[in-house]
């Protein structure tokens, strides 16, 4: 069974920060749920699936909007500017990925919202989800194609 083109545009994201973002390297994972320890060690990016919306635009085609949030996990001091210089690594690493090269037809990749979260302590990261909206077409009858 094939995978829905949001999934592998998901996975696309992973494959395009993985090793990539000094610092981070291969510390890049999918829909996570479970707390970053601190014996984990080191700054990590987490991908998960905001929200997907979908308009049609014939009988046939709809017109797809996958809103990605890449959560940049870090610690020490002045986590938002550490977290921002791993924003700043990831933004053209998404922006301008061949996802064509993977089979996959993106329209267009927009940064469209942004969010800091940070408590205090050491043991918890501060967080700074930056979304992204990957915009495709797939056939109305068919979430795994594209036309």
């Amino acid at each position: 069974m094939s995978a829905s083109i949001e999934e592998r545009i998901a996975e696309e994201v992973k494959a395009a920060l993985l090793d990539q973002v000094l610092g981070v390297d291969n510390r890049v994972f999918r829909a996570r749920k479970d707390a970053f320890s601190p014996d984990e060690g080191g700054d990590a990016i987490n991908i998960d699936t905001a929200e997907m919306t979908s308009r049609p635009i014939s009988d046939a085609v709809d017109d797809n909007e996958l809103t990605l949030d890449v959560c940049i996990y870090v610690r020490g001091d002045v986590w938002e500017t550490k977290a921002d210089a791993y924003a700043v690594l990831v933004h053209p690493l998404l922006r301008q990925r061949d996802y064509l090269a993977a089979g996959l037809r993106v329209a267009r990749v927009r940064r469209v919202d942004q969010d800091w979260a940070g408590d205090e302590g050491d043991a918890t990261p501060g967080k700074r989800t930056v979304k992204y909206a990957f915009r495709c077409l797939t056939p109305a009858d068919d979430i795994t194609a594209q036309p």
